[in-house]
């Protein structure tokens, strides 16, 4: 086969070939014209098959110190209109090809230009593949960096905000305090949303880190349910927490799955207004099921795998009318399984949904991490 380079052609692959050949080829390029089988292949776009190359006038191409050549056989090897290479295949006595000899390597010149092409497009993906690796985490690291730029100046009004209504710089008019708990639960929502996106920069950068320790279930869910009752109570919600007194001992990142169990509750209470929720755990086979059931509105089943991606919600005119960024389900996600569990949905239009996810009793390792 060869390359274009220029006024030359070039070798590129040889097979079954004397090194004096290829050496004295490798050292002089083959030139465009007729005065090779090569060159006279890629002008005239035709295989040629010449019986005895000292016999033919217009073959130039002298191999003073090699191996004489006689029979020589050039098949070319098309890429839609372009020629891409030529198939060459060379006999040292006078000794002309087969019809079927020469049908065969046609085949393989064919079936070579596919495999040559395939190769292509996989190291065009390969590396198309790296370089979107590349911005992927350039991205991470940006939007981490910014993440704690921006929460640092948030808590700072946040902090200030709390020390007016508290009464440290003295008491504070009725109209001023309304002015300050609305910025602090703005504020605090824009904090829950920058918060969201460290962790998934984190996570998407193999950053985020599992802090493993032993922990009690059953206080993680009680702590879960102490924090988000006064949610339910507002919208007269029946909530449950139902957790069996004998749950083994546990070993994982209790913070990471308090926020995970978090996110799960304050959904289905956000999207749940009459009714009730519920919080469930048992144990078997060496993991911990965790479900969280609401009589909410349900989610389509063409929508339940796109609501644990980045961004996405379910498309329901319901959802959009709560808002959110579309984020909290794929941390979740993620949380999960570097504990190496999963967490997925079942649910149905006007049925409620019950989200589940299961972790081992003990992690010991990062999924993904020695």
């Amino acid at each position: 086969m060869f390359r274009r380079d220029g006024d030359s052609y070039h070798g590129v692959a040889f097979y079954n070939t004397s090194p004096k050949i290829i050496d004295f080829v490798k050292r002089h390029p083959i030139k465009p014209g007729r005065h090779t089988i090569t060159a006279r292949v890629a002008l005239e776009r035709r295989t040629i098959h010449v019986a005895d190359l000292q016999a033919d006038p217009e073959y130039k191409y002298v191999r003073r110190d090699v191996d004489p050549i006689r029979t020589e056989l050039g098949v070319p090897m098309f890429r839609g209109n372009d020629l891409v290479g030529v198939n060459m295949l060379y006999k040292l006595v006078v000794q002309p090809f087969t019809d079927k000899q020469i049908e065969l390597v046609t085949t393989f010149a064919d079936q070579a230009v596919i495999a040559i092409e395939n190769v292509r497009l996989f190291e065009e993906i390969q590396e198309k593949s790296r370089q979107v690796e590349e911005a992927s985490k350039h991205k991470s690291q940006f939007l981490a960096n910014m993440s704690h730029e921006l929460r640092t100046p948030l808590n700072a009004i946040l902090g200030y905000a709390e020390l007016v209504l508290d009464g440290i710089y003295g008491d504070a008019p009725e109209k001023m305090r309304n002015v300050l708990e609305r910025i602090q639960t703005n504020g605090k929502h824009l904090l829950g949303l920058i918060n969201d996106v460290l962790d998934l920069s984190k996570i998407e950068a193999g950053q985020l880190v599992l802090s493993l320790n032993d922990y009690s279930i059953k206080d993680m869910m009680q702590g879960v349910y102490v924090a988000v009752e006064p949610l339910a109570g507002n919208k007269k919600l029946n909530f449950k927490l139902e957790v069996p007194p004998d749950l083994p001992a546990a070993r994982g990142d209790e913070r990471r799955l308090s926020q995970v169990l978090l996110n799960l509750v304050g959904n289905a209470i956000k999207f749940t207004d009459t009714g009730g929720v519920a919080m469930k755990a048992s144990a078997a086979n060496g993991s911990y099921t965790v479900a969280v059931a609401d009589t909410g509105p349900g989610i389509a089943e063409a929508d339940q795998a796109k609501i644990f991606e980045e961004f996405q919600q379910s498309d329901s005119t319901h959802t959009k009318a709560k808002g959110g960024t579309g984020l909290g389900l794929a941390i979740a996600k993620r949380i999960v399984e570097m504990h190496g569990g999963r967490l997925w949905v079942e649910s149905a239009l006007g049925s409620g949904s019950t989200f589940f996810f299961t972790v081992p009793l003990r992690v010991e390792h990062q999924a993904g991490k020695a």
